[in-house]
């Protein structure tokens, strides 16, 4: 699947992401995550850059993510960011780094965030992405007991804290979109999603050989564009990775390989027990 924002992201479509991602709910509920409340207020006063230059990192969509909410902080009235992807090190192991550190110039509080771009999949009570060695379950534990821990570790107060004090404050903006099966009544985990979080549909390709749907670039992910901007109508024979799709409705799908999950390693709940 083709994933280039050299060529595919320009300046214009740059903007039309951050303006998605200023509108798109938080997937959870859950301690630091982001509510309502906070995105309604930094969208109420955020400004687009001008003159964006050209994205040039990892072609991954959570890097270019993760550039989209540096660009934003940089621009924002009322944050100045003052330290990104903080590498911290331990008694010679390397515990990870920090996504932001993000003085709020109102509050004077230093801030503390990580960044996710997600898509998950209600399955057989659980949440796996599209590489079902990835759950929502397992990535929300990641980012609350180890991510957003790292400003409080020894390192932390050792190698960063003398120039920059501690966090007061610490934020998850975990944003992406939930997929239910198409015609099934099956939820994911007991996890506390978020109720305003964004929705699409998805099916294997057998099913979607009923549908009239429109696949979209892995770069369209964050912004999908509408049904009748785009041209060409889904091959469900091509389809070998996850595929997500736009429907005349303008509804977001994900078409997956017959084999998905399994083929990832899937293991199901009744398989655990």
């Amino acid at each position: 699947m083709q994933t280039n924002y050299n060529n595919a992201t320009d300046q214009q479509q740059a903007l039309h992401d951050m303006q998605a991602l200023l509108h798109c709910p938080s997937l959870i509920c859950t301690p630091y995550a982001i509510d309502e409340q906070w995105l309604t207020k930094f969208r109420q006063h955020a400004v687009l850059p001008r003159d964006l230059a050209p994205y040039q990192g990892n072609q991954r969509l959570g890097f270019y993510y993760q550039w989209l909410w540096q660009q934003l902080i940089e621009a924002h009235p009322h944050y100045r960011l003052l330290a990104e992807e903080v590498q911290l090190t331990w008694q010679k192991q390397t515990l990870g780094a920090i996504d932001f550190l993000v003085e709020n110039t109102q509050t004077g509080h230093l801030e503390h965030w990580e960044v996710a771009i997600k898509f998950y999949l209600a399955f057989q009570q659980q949440w796996p992405g599209p590489n079902a060695k990835d759950n929502l379950d397992k990535k929300t534990t990641r980012m609350l007991e180890h991510q957003l821990q790292l400003s409080h570790h020894p390192a932390f107060i050792e190698q960063v804290a003398p120039q920059y004090g501690m966090p007061n404050i610490k934020r998850l903006l975990m944003q992406g979109r939930l997929f239910y099966p198409h015609q099934q009544d099956t939820t994911g985990s007991s996890l506390a999603v978020n109720p305003q979080a964004l929705t699409g549909n998805w099916c294997y390709p057998a099913q979607a050989a009923q549908l009239t749907l429109k696949p979209i670039r892995k770069t369209q992910w964050i912004n999908p564009p509408s049904y009748c901007e785009l041209e060409t109508l889904l091959d469900v024979d091509t389809v070998t990775a996850p595929t997500q799709a736009i429907a005349p409705d303008n509804q977001v799908w994900f078409v997956m390989p017959e084999d998905w999950p399994h083929r990832d390693g899937f293991e199901s709940l009744e398989n655990t027990q």
